[in-house]
């Protein structure tokens, strides 16, 4: 049997980061100042982040593999998009998903790439300068993608969760001004509240273009194609789909005049009209999508935004219970322990994809990944013995920074003095090492694991077909230095034997 696993690699990334310059002595005046210093002045590590993801969703080579990787180097974008990725919202079939990479199986890559770009966006924006304004337009935009993903649904979309996020980030210029605005947004302010001046007046007065100019401007110079691209390009919906999204946005806007607005009634008949549905049904779908919008923004951790959501009476619209109370923030938020990824949740996960059509790659990465997460290791490695038998070469790791690595490591795998990895390959068994005299494996910390994997407290554990070893899994905490002890170590073992178990069932399907 000839196995590749040519799809997983974590050595090859492309470095797309703009460098920042120096700040700039004064607020910015044209469309292109602005786009400029929100990419790099204020919003640098957003724009690493989403150049960086639609590098890799459409780089062939990279795939799954790459955007999960680079995912999980933020803990915090980890976990709220698991989090998501578990909530009944997006993941209705109630699948436990507990890595990004059956995530991206389940829902779907270019939804979870673009999730993580919305996660991404909403937690930098958290913490800005006038936050009322900003909550305000956080609200509007997680109401519209909830009211657009309805629609979706409801005209039969084939990827509804991509209209949800085009909806989500159709107002990204007004959030990124709002943000960051110094005296022009009280001057659009007072211009809209004492002149009863149109929005899109007041900003091209102000500003000489308009904040929809400037989220179109920002798309572009974040890639951010597809539908979310399509939306931004032209005021006139090319696509029933891009015309979700607009009806998605019209009524997050005008409900916040009220549910009796005359405008709103009309949006209302045209959601009927291209979604075949009663306008009853879609008048009191579109209330109950409320309750949604409070969840989400609760799960976004945007729970300042959710009394700028349109509250609805409790009541019964065309047969249709709507959601009543509307939820206070923090309700979704769950404790730190309650959301930690568990062995077990890995390993059922993992069994689960080996009892479908799995693919051997993600299996893999999926090890690699519950490693790192459930057991909270800093940094895992899987790497793959040469067909010399002398070197195990890394094909995947998680938590090198990248500005160190000049190389995939090259581990030696045979020879004398015997290393931790040697050791672990001739006696084909798991290791748990610390670099203690008293310890057994304190002179397999030869002086190429100090100089390439540093002195570290370890677990390695070979895996193959046929009692011979193939490869192996290397993880430790060398950033934070906690502990471990015989759970982890029976934990690590536990996982890592699916790798075992994939490699006999790929065989035997061969």
């Amino acid at each position: 049997m000839n196995l590749k696993f040519d799809d997983i690699s974590s050595a090859e990334s492309v470095t797309l980061a703009a460098p920042v310059k120096a700040a700039a002595a004064t607020l910015p005046t044209t469309l292109e100042e602005w786009v400029a210093w929100l990419q790099d002045q204020e919003m640098p590590i957003f724009s690493r982040t989403v150049q960086r993801l639609n590098a890799a969703a459409q780089d062939r080579r990279a795939g799954v593999m790459e955007i999960s990787r680079i995912i999980l180097e933020d803990p915090s974008l980890t976990a709220k998009l698991l989090k998501l990725s578990n909530s009944t919202y997006y993941n209705p079939s109630r699948q436990n998903l507990a890595t990004v990479t059956r995530a991206m199986v389940v829902i779907g890559l270019n939804p979870i790439c673009d999730l993580a770009i919305a996660c991404s966006f909403i937690e930098t924006i958290l913490n800005q300068r006038n936050k009322d304004r900003v909550n305000q337009e956080i609200a509007r935009s997680l109401h519209a993608a909830v009211q657009a993903k309805a629609l979706a649904v409801m005209c039969k979309d084939p990827v509804p969760e991509e209209v949800f996020i085009a909806a989500l980030l159709h107002n990204i210029g007004h959030i990124a001004f709002w943000c960051f605005e110094q005296e022009q947004g009280k001057r659009i302010g007072r211009l809209m509240d004492e002149q009863n001046m149109d929005p899109d007046q007041a900003e091209k007065s102000v500003l000489g273009f308009k904040l929809k100019q400037l989220g179109s401007a920002l798309g572009k110079t974040w890639k951010l194609g597809g539908l979310i691209g399509d939306t931004f390009s032209t005021s006139v919906p090319s696509s029933r789909r891009s015309e979700c999204v607009r009806l998605g946005c019209e009524v997050a806007r005008l409900s916040a005049k009220g549910w009796e607005d005359p405008e709103l009634h009309r949006v209302q008949l045209k959601m009927a009209e291209i979604s075949g549905h009663p306008p009853k049904e879609i008048e009191a779908l579109v209330k109950s999508n409320t309750g949604n919008a409070v969840k989400l923004a609760n799960q976004f951790g945007a729970t300042a935004a959710v009394p700028f959501i349109p509250k609805v009476e409790k009541s019964l619209v065309a047969g249709v219970e709507l959601e009543s109370e509307q939820e206070s923030p923090g309700t979704e938020e769950v404790q730190e322990d309650k959301n930690q990824v568990t062995v077990l949740q890995v390993v059922q996960e993992i069994s689960n994809a080996l009892a479908s059509d799995f693919n051997l790659n993600l299996v893999f990465q999926m090890i690699i990944e519950g490693i790192y997460l459930s057991l909270r290791m800093d940094r895992v490695l899987f790497a793959l013995m040469t067909p010399d038998r002398r070197v195990l070469k890394e094909k995947s790791s998680l938590g090198w920074p990248e500005t160190n690595r000049q190389s995939l490591l090259q581990i030696p795998a045979a020879g004398v003095p015997e290393n931790l990895f040697s050791h672990a390959v001739n006696r084909n068994q798991a290791i748990w090492a610390r670099k203690e005299a008293s310890h057994p494996l304190y002179e397999r910390y030869t002086p190429w694991i100090a100089t390439h994997m540093g002195s570290h407290e370890c677990l390695i554990s070979p895996f193959g077909l046929n009692n011979k070893v193939i490869g192996c899994f290397y993880a430790d905490r060398a950033l934070h230095h906690e502990p471990m002890n015989q759970a982890i170590f029976e934990a690590f073992k536990q996982i890592t034997q699916q790798a075992n178990i994939a490699l006999k069932l790929s065989q035997l399907q061969n």
